[in-house]
């Protein structure tokens, strides 16, 4: 099984512990090699898609891709193609992308996804067709137009690496799919994998603390992270990044994909003490 015989339920800082009554087994892995930037691209269509939804609520069976990478699909199946709860999928997508990220397992492959030792759901990544039943999602999650992000890279020439850079970010979606969609984020967002080199932050401004906004809400935060990711994936360049994020045309968020050793040189950086006492620490 993946996520407790390799301890990969803790293995975030401060992200919840997935319950150890969830596991991810590896049913078939065929020796057919796919490009990591695809596989990554499109599991995080698929989680960042199912993530902007209730998290305690449901998912149909669906597949997923993105234009720029039709293939590999990742096939959401499920027995009977009931729904199945999106915690479950969720949790499932991060533990198959750590998996093939730590192991170098970017091969065709499927996974039973268990709670309490049954069967709940199954997650393919594949390039055949999608299975009968299953809708087709064939895009990133939809961008808000309100919702505009300025992207530049920084720092030089230092490169996080690929598996780092979609890790952290596929490890943010997870950290915020549990959150209220529609509520405002007050405090710096920070967010890592312990054995990745890469930390994504970001920080409010104060116009976006203020009662009347616009505000940073965990909706946006969702967008943009998709956002960051194509970006990442057109550009095939994955060195330090860093965001500027308006809504309705005001500024209410800086951020940044960063090497960890360089965060405290952030010019917005606005960490509170229990954050700074952690990342010392992580």
């Amino acid at each position: 099984p993946l996520g407790h015989t390799d301890n990969l339920s803790n293995i975030t800082t401060h992200l919840g512990a997935i319950p150890p009554e969830f596991q991810v087994v590896r049913d078939t892995q065929l020796p057919i090699r796919l490009p990591a930037e695809a596989c990554f691209l499109n599991i995080i269509a698929a989680i960042g898609s199912i993530a902007l939804e209730d998290f305690a609520g449901k998912t149909a069976p669906a597949s997923y891709r993105t234009t720029r990478f039709p293939q590999p699909l990742i096939r959401i199946n499920s027995p009977g193609l009931v729904d199945v709860e999106r915690r479950f999928v969720v949790w499932g997508l991060f533990l198959v992308a750590y998996y093939i990220n730590r192991y170098d397992a970017f091969n065709i492959s499927f996974f039973s996804l268990q709670w309490k030792g049954q069967e709940v759901a199954g997650i393919g990544i594949a390039g055949s067709p999608r299975a009968p039943g299953q809708r087709l999602a064939l895009e990133m999650p939809a961008s808000n137009d309100e919702v505009k992000v300025d992207f530049a890279f920084f720092g030089g020439p230092l490169d996080l690496g690929k598996g780092s850079v979609f890790m952290t970010i596929i490890a943010s979606i997870l950290e915020a799919a549990p959150q209220e969609k529609e509520s405002t984020i007050y405090q710096t967002v920070i967010n890592y994998l312990n054995d990745e080199s890469a930390i994504f932050i970001v920080t409010p401004t104060k116009i976006a603390k203020s009662p009347t906004g616009p505000h940073l809400t965990n909706k946006v935060l969702l967008d943009i992270l998709a956002r960051a990711a194509e970006f990442y994936a057109m550009s095939n360049i994955y060195r330090q990044l860093e965001l500027n994020i308006s809504v309705d045309g005001v500024m209410v968020a800086q951020g940044a994909l960063v090497q960890r050793r360089n965060l405290f040189f952030l010019p917005f950086l606005n960490v509170t003490d229990t954050q700074a006492q952690e990342l010392s620490l992580g």
